[in-house]
């Protein structure tokens, strides 16, 4: 019996904020589907992979309406980033967890003040979201790390390359030295990302020496996009 992990994604999470949750599946022969609750689709664990560049895509769509006055598109395109930030939730580790969770509840309070007229700034967008990129690639970073060391090289390579672009991404609305330092690490990260893809061309050391950095510069990228203490 093959056991295969899915993800349970409410249809309706494509246009509106819906509830989804984290299922595993029984697929007691390979031809046969696990089948998930009314009204959701299952999409297979390693191929959640797939979607990993429509949060980016929703960021953009809101901060255009957003930039034309269209709150309500602004809004609704924030929500479905925060559907995004709460499937990965939904079968994070912990510590991973709290950022994905703190930045779904930051992007469903922005859209709330978006659509009352109390965000005035596209600048307060450009931070939030960045916030959201940057939970997005440390969880995507752990996952590939996990998957690095189950030996399951070409799911591996799929997150690493998904962290290496919302790591880049997410400091593309920092500072330009910033952006300038992640993009040349993310460069390298989607090199070793295809050879463990391909599953050929890749040696362990340079795979242990990638890791390694691109962890650090999603910790530096965090502490670069965080909030701003107040200081009383």
């Amino acid at each position: 019996m093959r056991i295969r992990s899915a993800i349970v994604i409410a249809l309706a999470c494509l246009s509106q904020t819906a509830g989804i949750s984290v299922a595993r599946g029984e697929d007691k022969d390979t031809k046969t589907a696990p089948e998930g609750p009314v009204g959701f689709v299952l999409v297979e664990e390693d191929q959640w992979h797939v979607m990993a560049d429509e949060p980016d895509r929703h960021i953009s769509r809101a901060r255009e309406a957003f930039l034309m006055a269209d709150v309500k598109t602004a809004a609704a395109e924030l929500r479905k980033v925060a559907v995004h930030l709460r499937i990965a939730s939904a079968h994070a580790s912990e510590r991973v967890k709290r950022g994905l969770v703190h930045s779904e509840h930051e992007l469903t309070t922005l859209a709330r003040d978006i659509e009352s007229g109390a965000v005035k700034s596209v600048e307060e967008v450009d931070a939030a979201t960045a916030r959201a990129l940057h939970a997005l690639a440390d969880y995507q970073y752990v996952r590939a790390a996990e998957a690095w060391r189950k030996k399951e090289t070409r799911i591996s390579g799929q997150y690493l390359r998904a962290a290496a672009d919302n790591m880049e991404r997410a400091a593309a609305r920092s500072d330009a030295r910033m952006r300038a330092s992640t993009a040349e690490i993310a460069k390298n990260s989607r090199v070793i990302s295809s050879k463990l893809i391909e599953g050929t061309g890749y040696v362990i050391d340079e795979i242990g020496a990638g890791f390694e950095t691109v962890g650090h510069e999603i910790e530096r990228v965090g502490a670069r996009v965080a909030p701003a203490k107040t200081v009383k």
